[in-house]
Protein backbone atom coordinates (compact mmCIF):
# COMPACT_ATOMS: atom_id res chain seq x y z
CA UNK A 1 0.00 0.00 0.00
CA UNK A 2 1.56 3.61 -0.95
CA UNK A 3 2.15 5.36 2.39
CA UNK A 4 0.86 8.92 3.41
CA UNK A 5 3.89 10.70 2.10
CA UNK A 6 3.52 9.47 -0.92
CA UNK A 7 0.45 10.16 -1.60
CA UNK A 8 0.67 13.85 -0.22
CA UNK A 9 4.18 13.73 -2.80
CA UNK A 10 1.73 12.18 -6.06
CA UNK A 11 -1.68 14.84 -4.99
CA UNK A 12 1.21 18.20 -4.91
CA UNK A 13 2.03 17.40 -8.46
CA UNK A 14 -1.55 17.84 -9.25
CA UNK A 15 -1.58 21.19 -7.59
CA UNK A 16 -3.48 20.53 -4.23
CA UNK A 17 -2.57 22.74 -1.17
CA UNK A 18 0.39 21.25 0.82
CA UNK A 19 -1.38 22.62 3.76
CA UNK A 20 -4.75 21.45 3.48
CA UNK A 21 -3.13 17.75 2.24
CA UNK A 22 -1.15 17.60 5.35
CA UNK A 23 -5.04 18.60 7.57
CA UNK A 24 -6.85 15.69 5.69
CA UNK A 25 -7.45 12.23 7.03
CA UNK A 26 -5.26 9.35 5.48
CA UNK A 27 -8.65 7.93 4.20
CA UNK A 28 -9.20 11.37 2.71
CA UNK A 29 -6.11 11.64 0.92
CA UNK A 30 -6.57 8.17 -0.56
CA UNK A 31 -9.80 8.88 -1.50
CA UNK A 32 -8.85 12.25 -3.28
CA UNK A 33 -5.70 9.95 -4.75
CA UNK A 34 -7.96 7.64 -6.33
CA UNK A 35 -10.34 10.51 -8.12
CA UNK A 36 -7.35 12.58 -9.37
CA UNK A 37 -5.70 9.32 -10.60
CA UNK A 38 -9.10 8.44 -12.21
CA UNK A 39 -9.49 11.56 -13.82
CA UNK A 40 -5.96 11.50 -15.40
CA UNK A 41 -6.61 7.86 -16.81
CA UNK A 42 -9.91 8.74 -18.41
CA UNK A 43 -8.05 12.03 -19.66
CA UNK A 44 -5.34 9.72 -21.18
CA UNK A 45 -7.96 7.44 -22.66
CA UNK A 46 -9.64 10.36 -24.21
CA UNK A 47 -6.66 11.98 -25.73
CA UNK A 48 -5.84 8.16 -27.59
CA UNK A 49 -9.15 8.31 -29.19
CA UNK A 50 -9.23 11.77 -30.23
CA UNK A 51 -5.86 10.95 -31.82
CA UNK A 52 -7.17 7.81 -32.97
CA UNK A 53 -10.07 9.74 -34.71
CA UNK A 54 -7.58 12.82 -36.19
CA UNK A 55 -7.52 12.81 -39.56
CA UNK A 56 -4.21 13.97 -40.97
CA UNK A 57 -4.03 16.23 -43.96
CA UNK A 58 -1.40 15.19 -46.57
CA UNK A 59 1.21 17.60 -47.49
CA UNK A 60 1.11 18.99 -51.10
CA UNK A 61 4.59 18.21 -50.97
CA UNK A 62 5.45 17.67 -55.13
CA UNK A 63 8.29 18.13 -55.15
CA UNK A 64 9.44 16.30 -52.15
CA UNK A 65 7.63 13.13 -54.18
CA UNK A 66 9.13 14.08 -57.41
CA UNK A 67 12.85 13.67 -55.53
CA UNK A 68 11.93 10.28 -54.15
CA UNK A 69 10.40 8.85 -57.79
CA UNK A 70 14.14 10.47 -59.20
CA UNK A 71 15.66 7.94 -56.91
CA UNK A 72 14.04 5.34 -57.80
CA UNK A 73 14.47 5.62 -61.42
CA UNK A 74 18.03 5.50 -61.07
CA UNK A 75 18.02 2.63 -58.63
CA UNK A 76 15.95 0.60 -60.54
CA UNK A 77 18.02 1.66 -64.06
CA UNK A 78 20.66 -1.27 -65.01
CA UNK A 79 21.74 -3.19 -61.95
CA UNK A 80 18.95 -2.52 -59.19
CA UNK A 81 20.00 -0.38 -56.23
CA UNK A 82 18.43 -2.16 -53.41
CA UNK A 83 19.85 0.34 -50.51
CA UNK A 84 18.66 3.52 -52.54
CA UNK A 85 15.62 1.77 -53.45
CA UNK A 86 14.42 1.09 -50.05
CA UNK A 87 15.73 4.47 -49.07
CA UNK A 88 13.39 6.55 -51.85
CA UNK A 89 10.44 4.02 -50.87
CA UNK A 90 10.29 4.39 -47.23
CA UNK A 91 10.35 8.41 -47.49
CA UNK A 92 7.26 8.36 -49.86
CA UNK A 93 5.26 6.22 -47.24
CA UNK A 94 5.87 9.62 -45.21
CA UNK A 95 3.45 10.97 -47.56
CA UNK A 96 1.88 8.00 -49.63
CA UNK A 97 -0.10 4.88 -48.50
CA UNK A 98 0.65 1.46 -49.73
CA UNK A 99 -0.88 1.43 -53.20
CA UNK A 100 -0.05 5.44 -54.11
CA UNK A 101 3.20 4.10 -53.63
CA UNK A 102 3.34 0.80 -55.59
CA UNK A 103 2.16 3.17 -58.83
CA UNK A 104 4.96 5.50 -58.53
CA UNK A 105 7.09 2.65 -58.17
CA UNK A 106 5.78 0.90 -60.90
CA UNK A 107 5.78 4.22 -62.89
CA UNK A 108 9.63 3.81 -62.98
CA UNK A 109 10.06 0.28 -63.45
CA UNK A 110 9.84 -1.76 -67.19
CA UNK A 111 7.07 -4.03 -67.78
CA UNK A 112 9.46 -7.11 -66.63
CA UNK A 113 10.25 -5.60 -63.11
CA UNK A 114 6.60 -4.81 -62.10
CA UNK A 115 6.15 -8.50 -60.15
CA UNK A 116 9.60 -7.82 -58.19
CA UNK A 117 9.38 -4.34 -57.58
CA UNK A 118 5.29 -4.57 -56.32
CA UNK A 119 6.90 -7.13 -54.01
CA UNK A 120 9.17 -5.28 -53.04
CA UNK A 121 7.38 -2.02 -52.08
CA UNK A 122 4.94 -4.28 -50.16
CA UNK A 123 8.36 -5.70 -48.07
CA UNK A 124 9.65 -1.82 -47.59
CA UNK A 125 5.75 -0.85 -46.61
CA UNK A 126 5.82 -3.82 -43.47
CA UNK A 127 9.66 -2.69 -42.65
CA UNK A 128 8.22 0.86 -42.70
CA UNK A 129 5.44 -0.20 -39.69
CA UNK A 130 8.00 -1.73 -37.47
CA UNK A 131 9.79 1.31 -38.00
CA UNK A 132 6.48 3.48 -37.27
CA UNK A 133 5.89 1.25 -34.08
CA UNK A 134 9.32 0.89 -32.82
CA UNK A 135 9.29 4.74 -32.28
CA UNK A 136 6.32 4.31 -30.74
CA UNK A 137 7.19 1.95 -28.27
CA UNK A 138 10.54 4.15 -27.60
CA UNK A 139 8.15 6.79 -26.85
CA UNK A 140 6.87 4.17 -24.06
CA UNK A 141 9.78 3.45 -22.54
CA UNK A 142 9.23 5.00 -19.35
CA UNK A 143 6.01 3.45 -18.92
CA UNK A 144 5.59 0.12 -16.35
CA UNK A 145 6.18 -2.50 -18.64
CA UNK A 146 2.68 -4.05 -18.49
CA UNK A 147 1.11 -0.66 -19.56
CA UNK A 148 3.69 -0.48 -22.12
CA UNK A 149 2.69 -3.86 -23.77
CA UNK A 150 -1.42 -2.82 -23.52
CA UNK A 151 0.08 0.35 -25.24
CA UNK A 152 1.99 -1.57 -27.97
CA UNK A 153 -1.09 -3.90 -28.42
CA UNK A 154 -3.34 -1.51 -29.18
CA UNK A 155 -1.55 0.30 -31.82
CA UNK A 156 0.30 -2.76 -33.45
CA UNK A 157 -3.90 -3.49 -34.23
CA UNK A 158 -2.83 -0.06 -36.32
CA UNK A 159 -0.57 -1.04 -37.89
CA UNK A 160 -2.49 -0.46 -41.51
CA UNK A 161 -3.10 3.32 -40.46
CA UNK A 162 0.53 4.72 -41.12
CA UNK A 163 -1.07 7.91 -40.69
CA UNK A 164 -2.32 7.34 -37.55
CA UNK A 165 0.82 6.44 -36.19
CA UNK A 166 3.02 8.96 -37.16
CA UNK A 167 0.02 11.28 -35.74
CA UNK A 168 0.99 9.54 -32.89
CA UNK A 169 4.45 10.11 -32.90
CA UNK A 170 3.89 14.16 -33.71
CA UNK A 171 2.08 13.91 -30.59
CA UNK A 172 4.06 11.69 -28.03
CA UNK A 173 7.19 13.57 -29.27
CA UNK A 174 6.40 16.94 -27.93
CA UNK A 175 8.01 16.81 -24.58
CA UNK A 176 5.00 17.75 -22.16
CA UNK A 177 2.84 15.24 -23.67
CA UNK A 178 5.42 12.27 -23.12
CA UNK A 179 5.75 13.55 -19.45
CA UNK A 180 2.11 13.56 -18.95
CA UNK A 181 1.36 10.10 -21.11
CA UNK A 182 4.16 8.45 -18.87
CA UNK A 183 3.20 10.00 -15.76
CA UNK A 184 -1.13 8.62 -16.55
CA UNK A 185 0.48 5.55 -17.10
CA UNK A 186 2.58 5.17 -14.22
CA UNK A 187 -0.54 6.29 -12.00
CA UNK A 188 -2.75 3.69 -13.51
CA UNK A 189 -0.38 0.64 -12.86
CA UNK A 190 0.45 2.34 -9.64
CA UNK A 191 -3.37 2.25 -8.38
CA UNK A 192 -4.15 -1.37 -9.75
CA UNK A 193 -0.61 -2.63 -7.87
CA UNK A 194 -1.41 -0.51 -4.44
CA UNK A 195 -5.17 -0.52 -4.39
CA UNK A 196 -6.12 -3.49 -6.33
CA UNK A 197 -2.95 -6.14 -6.04
CA UNK A 198 -5.14 -9.33 -6.77
CA UNK A 199 -6.24 -7.92 -9.98
CA UNK A 200 -2.69 -7.40 -11.61
CA UNK A 201 -3.00 -10.81 -13.32
CA UNK A 202 -6.00 -10.14 -14.66
CA UNK A 203 -5.59 -6.47 -15.92
CA UNK A 204 -2.53 -7.88 -17.15
CA UNK A 205 -2.95 -11.25 -18.32
CA UNK A 206 -2.18 -10.99 -21.72
CA UNK A 207 1.22 -9.82 -20.76
CA UNK A 208 2.26 -11.72 -18.41
CA UNK A 209 0.44 -14.71 -20.85
CA UNK A 210 1.90 -13.37 -23.95
CA UNK A 211 4.57 -16.07 -25.41
CA UNK A 212 7.54 -13.81 -25.29
CA UNK A 213 7.09 -13.52 -21.58
CA UNK A 214 6.20 -17.05 -20.63
CA UNK A 215 9.40 -18.32 -23.13
CA UNK A 216 11.97 -15.89 -21.29
CA UNK A 217 10.54 -17.73 -17.33
CA UNK A 218 10.09 -20.96 -19.11
CA UNK A 219 14.16 -20.92 -20.82
CA UNK A 220 15.29 -19.66 -16.79
CA UNK A 221 13.32 -22.82 -15.22
CA UNK A 222 14.88 -25.01 -17.40
CA UNK A 223 18.60 -23.53 -16.87
CA UNK A 224 18.24 -24.06 -12.95
CA UNK A 225 16.40 -28.10 -12.98
CA UNK A 226 16.16 -30.55 -15.45
CA UNK A 227 12.80 -31.92 -13.60
CA UNK A 228 10.62 -30.38 -15.76
CA UNK A 229 10.23 -30.64 -19.63
CA UNK A 230 9.47 -27.78 -21.75
CA UNK A 231 5.84 -29.16 -23.21
CA UNK A 232 5.05 -29.64 -19.21
CA UNK A 233 5.85 -25.76 -18.61
CA UNK A 234 4.02 -24.39 -21.68
CA UNK A 235 0.84 -25.66 -20.24
CA UNK A 236 1.32 -23.75 -17.08
CA UNK A 237 0.12 -20.16 -16.06
CA UNK A 238 2.42 -17.53 -15.80
CA UNK A 239 1.84 -16.77 -12.01
CA UNK A 240 2.82 -20.89 -11.46
CA UNK A 241 5.72 -20.60 -13.49
CA UNK A 242 7.35 -17.60 -11.82
CA UNK A 243 6.35 -19.13 -8.41
CA UNK A 244 8.44 -22.41 -9.56
CA UNK A 245 11.06 -19.98 -11.00
CA UNK A 246 11.20 -18.12 -7.32
CA UNK A 247 11.57 -21.61 -5.59
CA UNK A 248 14.02 -22.52 -7.72
CA UNK A 249 15.99 -19.79 -7.04
CA UNK A 250 15.79 -19.54 -3.47
CA UNK A 251 17.12 -23.42 -3.79
CA UNK A 252 20.14 -22.14 -5.89
CA UNK A 253 20.77 -19.60 -3.35
CA UNK A 254 20.45 -21.65 -0.71
CA UNK A 255 22.66 -24.56 -2.04
CA UNK A 256 25.22 -21.17 -2.85
CA UNK A 257 25.46 -20.14 0.44
CA UNK A 258 25.75 -24.02 2.07
CA UNK A 259 28.90 -24.35 -0.41
CA UNK A 260 30.33 -21.39 1.07
CA UNK A 261 29.77 -22.94 4.26
CA UNK A 262 31.44 -26.09 4.25
CA UNK A 263 34.02 -24.78 2.63
CA UNK A 264 34.77 -21.98 5.48
CA UNK A 265 34.46 -25.09 8.18
CA UNK A 266 36.40 -27.16 6.41
CA UNK A 267 39.25 -25.16 6.66
CA UNK A 268 38.42 -24.20 10.23
CA UNK A 269 37.48 -27.60 11.51
CA UNK A 270 40.87 -28.66 9.67
CA UNK A 271 43.31 -26.35 11.20
CA UNK A 272 41.90 -27.53 14.65
CA UNK A 273 42.45 -30.63 13.79
CA UNK A 274 45.97 -30.30 12.87
CA UNK A 275 46.78 -28.37 16.09
CA UNK A 276 45.28 -30.74 18.19
CA UNK A 277 43.23 -28.47 19.85
CA UNK A 278 40.16 -29.97 21.23
CA UNK A 279 38.90 -27.27 22.52
CA UNK A 280 39.13 -24.83 19.40
CA UNK A 281 37.44 -28.00 17.93
CA UNK A 282 34.74 -27.99 19.69
CA UNK A 283 33.84 -24.41 19.64
CA UNK A 284 34.37 -24.62 15.77
CA UNK A 285 32.22 -27.57 15.70
CA UNK A 286 29.07 -26.13 17.38
CA UNK A 287 29.07 -22.76 15.59
CA UNK A 288 29.18 -24.97 12.55
CA UNK A 289 26.20 -27.23 13.50
CA UNK A 290 23.99 -23.48 13.91
CA UNK A 291 24.41 -22.52 10.48
CA UNK A 292 24.77 -26.20 8.37
CA UNK A 293 22.76 -29.03 8.48
CA UNK A 294 24.08 -32.57 10.71
CA UNK A 295 24.89 -34.61 7.77
CA UNK A 296 27.34 -31.69 6.10
CA UNK A 297 29.16 -30.64 9.56
CA UNK A 298 29.12 -35.08 9.37
CA UNK A 299 30.83 -34.99 5.75
CA UNK A 300 33.22 -32.27 6.42
CA UNK A 301 34.30 -34.15 9.69
CA UNK A 302 34.60 -37.72 7.84
CA UNK A 303 37.20 -35.94 5.40
CA UNK A 304 39.77 -36.12 8.02
CA UNK A 305 40.95 -38.99 9.97
CA UNK A 306 40.63 -38.06 13.87
CA UNK A 307 40.63 -41.73 15.42
CA UNK A 308 43.91 -41.22 16.16
CA UNK A 309 43.36 -38.24 18.20
CA UNK A 310 40.79 -40.05 21.40
CA UNK A 311 40.38 -36.09 22.84
CA UNK A 312 38.96 -34.86 19.56
CA UNK A 313 36.92 -38.45 18.47
CA UNK A 314 35.31 -37.98 21.75
CA UNK A 315 34.86 -34.08 22.24
CA UNK A 316 32.85 -35.01 18.16
CA UNK A 317 31.03 -37.59 19.49
CA UNK A 318 29.65 -35.52 22.61
CA UNK A 319 28.57 -32.40 20.77
CA UNK A 320 27.11 -34.41 17.86
CA UNK A 321 25.10 -36.53 20.81
CA UNK A 322 24.15 -33.52 22.25
CA UNK A 323 22.78 -31.25 19.20
CA UNK A 324 20.82 -34.68 18.37
CA UNK A 325 18.71 -33.90 21.86
CA UNK A 326 18.46 -30.08 21.58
Amino acid sequence: MISRSEIIAQLLQYGHSKEKLEQMQTAELSKLFQKDSKARITEYLDAIKQSEQTEVAMEDDTSYIERQVGEIYYAVAGEVNFVRLYEAIEKIFDKCDLNETIELVLSQCSDRQYKQMSQITEVAYRMYQEILLAEIEKLCEFYPPQERFEQMKFYSGKRGNVAFLRQVIQTMRITDNQKSFSRIAQQKFAIIRDYYPDSMYESYEEFYENEEEKNEIIQSIMSLTSAYKRSQLKTKKFQVLKHIERVLLDDREREKEEKALIKQYTKKIGDAILEEDELMFGEILKEALKVLDERDVQYIVEHFDISSNPLILQRFNIIMRDNRRS
